[in-house]
């Protein structure tokens, strides 16, 4: 893995000037010879003398090492390339020779053994998950996940059979060779596999819900929509199975202390409540396993007598990951964070907290457009939808429901009856309906102001629809002047095929891109079905807005739980968390 070239490199511009190689062979004990020798790739050093050319050059071992091929790099690779030995290692993680070892040949750690590879990822310099990508690169670890994702699969179909109600126990076999193979109590692992079962089952039992409206729904249209949302949970449930071995592999070895994971879930919680942060930052001084999983605030060092710190990305990562599996390991850490909770509420509305949080805890806030900004056709979109399909009945393209009131659903129906000329001359002509609304439409009541107040903070923002992108435009273009500040937005409109429309995530997976968030930090803001599984799909957070109950029934049956009735909500929301950082 060490580079002779990057050697050569790094002693040619060195930040002490260039160095001859026996100057360099000088500061680290060589001579002159060996480090020509090194360079020429006759020889290769051993990691104690790596570090110390490092130290030499100012430079990180790991830019002395050849870079081809570092994702297929194990942990013993990562290991020598940053120039450490096993016994270096183990001394400063505490471990015992024969505890890393089993580590690094199997992938395996001790029950009790603590937040190791958070530990060991911030030894090594690099990221929780470029760690666990070396470790799975592990023949050993390779061929335990083969054996137990036959063994779990089994087990899981099993439980989630039509007539199971029941969830796997540690005395079943299965059970015990799964525990076994991870070294860990079967007491431990048939919680995890309870917690999956039940949360597999409760996605079958919406997979049937959408089976029923795919056969018998009242339009050929819904039952399309519906066989699609049938179809997306069915591959959902089949990767949450598959990837069930790997999950468990990577908790076990990343598994966080009671008094850890309780720091990093108050952490989550109170991201920029700067006085929580600075009575939890205390907490984060000597644990050395939440130290990949936090970050400094920058700029706050002064005014609190020391940094505080926030939660970082892979901090973010394992709560959103394991979550579930925690509150099945440690429940009474969740009753004590239901019990601050409580104290909390004493004094703020419930829904003015989870809002606060929700909006802190993201960078990039996207809209949806026709509902939530604005009614585009408002009360014509009936005689809208009938001239587009006069304009496709011209074109031979016959909908699927000649009934439906919403002109981007005509477009949709169509889609698979012609030929891709006929579907663009379709959208140009809706796009002309819809850009010649958005110049007379009105926004909605709040939509302005949360606009405004959202560009007062640090979020990204933009707008996703399936509504044409100038049709957008146009509506910002006349929505700024004399009214609120209204920020720039990115606009992600229409898609050029029709079928990546909501539900499904390419509009919004594209959006997160762009704007370079990231997915688990990421809010849509949205008042249809088709928003909420968009948002499920993608993987990223979701508040819808409904007017009526029913409305709200709906959206909360689509997985939406975070629902609320007015956009006034979300301002006053984002106008608290505001003040509370002037």
């Amino acid at each position: 893995m060490f580079s002779g070239a990057r050697l050569r490199q790094a002693r040619s511009q060195s930040a002490h000037g260039a160095l001859s190689a026996a100057e360099l062979g000088d500061r680290v004990g060589a001579s002159k010879a060996q480090i020509l020798a090194y360079e020429s790739g006759r020889r290769v050093p051993d990691p104690p003398r790596i570090r110390r050319l490092a130290e030499a050059l100012g430079v990180h071992p790991l830019q002395l090492a050849n870079q081809n091929g570092f994702e297929n790099w194990e942990l013993a690779d990562l290991r020598r390339a940053n120039g450490l030995r096993a016994s270096d290692l183990c001394e400063q993680l505490g471990l015992k020779l024969h505890s890393y070892r089993r580590l690094e040949t199997q992938g395996l750690t001790a029950e009790g053994r603590y937040g190791l590879t958070p530990r060991l990822a911030a030894v090594l310099g690099v990221s929780m998950r470029a760690l666990e990508r070396h470790i799975g690169n592990v023949p050993a670890v390779r061929q335990r996940l083969d054996e137990v994702g036959g063994t779990v699969t089994a087990l899981l179909e099993r439980h989630l059979a039509p007539s199971r109600t029941d969830v796997p126990e540690a005395a079943d076999e299965p059970v015990k060779e799964i525990a076994a193979c991870y070294a860990r109590p079967a007491a431990t692992v048939v919680r995890i596999l309870r917690q999956e079962t039940r949360a597999l089952r409760e996605r079958r039992r919406r997979q049937a819900v959408e089976a029923a409206a795919a056969y018998y729904g009242p339009t050929a249209e819904q039952q399309q929509r519906a066989r699609r949302r049938m179809e997306n949970e069915d591959a959902q449930i089949g990767q949450l199975i598959a990837s069930l071995p790997q999950r468990m592999d990577v908790f076990f070895r990343a598994q966080l202390s009671p008094e850890s994971w309780e720091t990093l879930c108050r952490l989550h919680l109170a991201r920029s409540d700067e006085r929580t942060l600075s009575l939890l930052s205390p907490l984060l001084a000597g644990n050395t396993a939440l130290t990949p999983m936090v970050r400094p605030v920058p700029g706050t060092a002064a005014e609190h007598q020391g940094s505080l710190y926030d939660i970082a990305r892979d901090g973010q990562h394992h709560y959103v990951n394991f979550k579930n599996w925690y509150e099945a390991l440690y429940p009474w850490v969740e009753d004590s964070l239901r019990h601050s909770a409580r104290l909390t509420t004493a004094s703020n509305p419930p829904e003015q907290i989870w809002l606060r949080q929700c909006f802190a805890q993201s960078q990039t806030i996207l809209f949806s457009f026709d509902g939530i900004l604005c009614k585009l056709f408002a009360d014509n979109v009936r005689s809208v939808s009938g001239q587009l399909a006069q304009v496709a009945d011209s074109l031979h393209l016959r909908p699927e429901s000649s009934s439906t009131a919403d002109p981007v659903a005509l477009l949709r129906s169509v889609v698979d009856c012609g030929s891709p000329d006929q579907i663009r001359y379709l959208d140009g002509v809706l796009t002309t309906y819809e850009t010649n609304a958005a110049r007379h439409a009105e926004p909605l009541p709040g939509a302005a102001q949360l606009l405004g107040a959202l560009s007062r903070g640090p979020w990204r923002l933009a707008v996703v629809t399936d509504h044409a992108s100038a049709a957008v435009q146009t509506f910002l273009a006349h929505l700024g002047p004399g009214r609120e500040s209204v920020p720039q937005l990115g606009v992600f409109g229409r898609p050029t095929d029709p079928r990546l429309m909501k539900p499904h995530p390419h509009a919004v997976a594209l959006a997160t891109s762009r704007l370079g968030g990231d997915r688990a930090r990421t809010l849509l803001i949205g008042e249809s079905l088709a928003d909420a599984l968009a948002a499920r799909a993608a993987g990223v957070q979701f508040i819808g807005v409904a007017t009526h109950q029913r409305h709200a029934r709906m959206l909360k049956e689509a997985g939406a739980t975070n629902v609320v009735n007015t956009l006034a909500t979300l301002l006053a929301a984002v106008s608290r968390l505001n003040e509370s950082h002037e």
